[in-house]
């Protein structure tokens, strides 16, 4: 059966010398599930742009750059995801989105309640209440003027909110419904910003449909 894992690295392999792509994990040892990603081994020559590379527009990533070698995790658009180590000129990439770091921990979270790892993929969800919980009291601060509250406030019902995400039953919708949490209260607070759930919800969709 032939996978998108499969695809994405014989077009890795088109653009670039066939010695350069070297994929591992669960692509070569077919040990594959809904929730697998491609991990790659690449090397370059050039400065060449990732979302050409990879055929995808990237939604949310988590990049290392040291010593010629740059170690990129990204998720893309189509919920596609792939671990990539580069030698040699690092993936020119696009401007990070404002809210990378929460849409990555939400895919994250997403791939981990997925595959039943209740212990991360909670604590990635956790993160992302916390971060919820912080643009709630932002937003209270504001509409009171002072950062000193000694009675309730109306964003207290954001605290039950974000409780909820830990009760009943966890699952990859879990991360959606945090990151949707995360999302709307940011919006609310910081004027020019705008949720984007796209890559998440096609993570979902993916692994659905895998």
């Amino acid at each position: 059966m032939t996978t998108w894992q499969d695809e994405l690295v014989d077009r890795l392999r088109t653009a670039l010398p066939g010695d350069a792509v070297r994929p591992y994990g669960s692509v070569v040892s077919r040990e594959l599930d809904v929730w697998s990603d491609l991990d790659v081994v690449l090397t370059t020559t050039s400065a060449l742009d990732a979302q050409l590379l990879l055929g995808a527009e990237l939604w949310a990533w988590q990049e290392s750059v040291s010593e010629g070698r740059q170690v990129l995790r990204v998720v893309a658009r189509d919920g596609r995801r792939v671990d990539l180590t580069v030698t040699g000129p690092a993936l020119v990439l696009p401007d990070r989105p404002a809210d990378d770091t929460v849409r990555f921990d939400a895919a994250l979270a997403a791939v981990r309640l997925g595959r039943g790892n209740l212990l991360i993929g909670l604590h990635l969800v956790l993160g992302i209440g916390r971060a919820t919980l912080v643009e709630s009291m932002r937003i209270a601060d504001a509409a009171a003027g002072t950062d000193h509250h000694p009675l309730p406030t109306p964003s207290d019902a954001d605290a039950v909110a974000v409780a909820a995400l830990a009760s009943g039953s966890l699952g990859p919708a879990t991360a959606l419904r945090a990151y949707t949490l995360y999302g709307e209260r940011r919006a609310v607070r910081e004027p020019g910003y705008a949720p984007d759930a796209s890559g998440l919800v096609a993570l979902l969709g993916l692994a659905r449909a895998t």
